[in-house]
């Protein structure tokens, strides 16, 4: 005889919470360890010396070169090659030519890169008669001088002599007699503000005009007349400005004037209302 099943007897078992270890995440680090026979690194380590000697080498074949090239030159330079023996002057007019070599006499046989412009320059300074210069090296041998010398504008009386000036008032020359065929500059002073405007002017005449105006003068900027040589006719300027049109228009007042009989004041001012007229 069965008995019955007791409650709870057979239950069956809860499940375990212990998973089997199969299912358990298996947890991993992945290490690489570099073994003395690995090809692949030594292989880099030749590649990163190979480049680092090209870099060096290269370093140093440029410091090399240029060392060199310094070393050539500077011999080329403070050889005999390149010495100045040879001065050739040019533009000068006035000025003897002696004069300008003899401000480079003490550099001839000096190597061409140690000449001494500035001993030079102040030698050139000193010779009133020159405005400006240039200087050019030509090797092996040669150093041209290129002047620009101060032009005569006209002359001002200073007590019994006459001052040949330039156009700044630089006086460069100095005469007993009158000089001819520069004009006579009525002035109180070069320094003064009228010489300004009548420098003005006669720059603005061509030379041709220019050599014609026996005597200038002015009180103020806006004063300039001049009397032309010859007839004696006389030209009211005003100002300095507007020049170019005032010489067209004094010309053909001149032309007008030269056909009459006598001496014409010529007032071209302004020169779109000249005036003429004749002097008593």
């Amino acid at each position: 005889m069965k008995r019955p099943p007791v409650p709870g007897h057979n239950r069956p078992s809860r499940p375990s919470s212990v998973r089997p270890p199969s299912t358990i995440p298996a947890i991993t680090r992945s290490v690489v360890h570099s073994l003395p026979g690995n090809r692949s690194t030594e292989s880099d380590a030749r590649r990163f010396t190979a480049g680092s000697r090209r870099r060096r080498n290269a370093l140093l074949i440029g410091a090399g070169t240029l060392v060199g090239i310094v070393l050539i030159v500077t011999g080329i330079v403070m050889s005999p090659l390149l010495t100045l023996t040879t001065v050739v002057v040019k533009g000068r007019e006035s000025v003897p030519e002696k004069v300008i070599v003899g401000a480079v006499s003490d550099q001839i046989g000096q190597p061409l890169a140690f000449i001494n412009f500035d001993a030079i320059g102040r030698r050139l300074g000193s010779v009133t008669r020159i405005q400006s210069y240039a200087t050019e090296i030509q090797p092996p041998h040669t150093l041209v001088i290129r002047v620009v010398e101060r032009q005569a504008l006209g002359f001002v009386a200073v007590k019994n002599k006459w001052a040949v000036v330039d156009a700044a008032g630089v006086v460069i020359d100095s005469a007993e007699t009158r000089p001819p065929r520069i004009p006579e500059i009525s002035v109180v002073s070069t320094s003064d503000p009228a010489f300004s405007a009548i420098a003005d002017t006669l720059s603005a005449l061509p030379q041709s005009v220019r050599k014609d105006v026996a005597q200038i003068t002015a009180a103020t900027r806006d004063s300039v007349r001049m009397t032309l040589r010859g007839v004696g006719h006389q030209i009211v300027w005003g100002s300095p400005e507007n020049s170019a049109l005032k010489l067209v228009v004094m010309n053909r007042a001149l032309e007008v004037a030269n056909k009459r009989a006598g001496r014409y004041e010529i007032d071209v001012s302004a020169p779109d209302n000249i005036v003429l007229r004749p002097i008593r």
